[in-house]
């Protein structure tokens, strides 16, 4: 009896359609604005007519737009309803609650888990310190460079390529004032925050609220979020960064390892 030859089946077409429609999305999600289809075509090395054609199926389905003047394509409103429900299911969320919860009850000061958007960073989970004066943490948040200490965690270990284009085009503009981005001091800051894994700053957004950040790493050794600390600001013989270092490090050690991290974990725990 002869025994038939089992072969790997090739890639539909489907699946190549499929894994391009991906690549394009991620494109806009982290160019941060619309983009060109010369532009997509260029950074994804595919011609205009390939990219246009997937464009346009996104399009179909609410998964891009068209800018009204036709200069380019952003993310669609399809997108905007599903990422709502993906938080909900978003797996780094549920791992890192109940470390979140450990910590609060140890530290009594609030706590927000935050995610890579497009150059800035998402807040997707608090926990807060049950202290009457307490910040008010929100899910959904955006904070951005140069007043976050956890969007300068975030990009220090987000892609070069992410770095340079959000220090290209970012002043983060504020009611009263605009606060200017120096380039310059910003990759000394992403140089140190990759050195020592965390980033303080005693009252970045002028509220009476020191925060102190640190990363977390997934199975890929990839940035996945960055978990940060939010107290109220005050004068004590120890200073806050100092008090609240090694907790917050060990925290975001314990759930990058729960995430599968190995190496980024361990370099971590080298600096503590």
């Amino acid at each position: 009896m002869t025994s038939k030859k089992t072969e790997k089946p090739a890639k539909s077409s489907t699946v190549h359609s499929v894994v391009v429609a991906a690549k394009l999305l991620e494109f806009l999600a982290e160019s941060g604005r619309p983009q060109r289809v010369t532009d997509i075509a260029t950074h994804l090395g595919m011609t205009k007519a390939r990219v246009s054609r997937h464009l346009s199926t996104l399009s179909d389905i609410g998964m891009v737009a068209r800018m009204p003047d036709k200069s380019g394509y952003r993310l669609g409103p399809t997108l905007f309803r599903l990422s709502n429900a993906a938080l909900d299911q978003y797996e780094i969320t549920s791992i890192a609650y109940r470390y979140m919860i450990a910590l609060r009850n140890q530290i009594q000061e609030a706590l927000l888990l935050a995610i890579p958007a497009a150059g800035d960073a998402l807040i997707v989970s608090t926990v807060a310190s049950g202290k009457e004066l307490g910040p008010n943490l929100v899910r959904g948040t955006r904070w951005s460079i140069p007043t976050s200490p956890t969007a300068s965690v975030i990009l220090a270990f987000s892609p070069e390529f992410v770095r340079e284009r959000v220090l290209a085009r970012r002043a983060e503009r504020q009611p009263d004032r605009e606060v200017l981005l120096d380039p310059t001091k910003q990759r000394r800051e992403f140089a140190q925050i990759q050195r020592d894994f965390y980033a303080f700053n005693e009252d970045p957004h002028d509220a009476g609220f020191s925060v102190i950040s640190a990363p977390i790493f997934d199975h890929a050794e990839r940035l996945e979020a960055a978990l940060s600390i939010v107290m109220t600001r005050r004068q004590s013989e120890v200073s806050q960064e100092s008090r609240y270092l090694r907790e917050i490090k060990q925290t975001a050690i314990d759930i990058s390892r729960a995430l599968g991290s190995v190496d980024m974990a361990d370099k971590m725990a080298a600096t503590l």
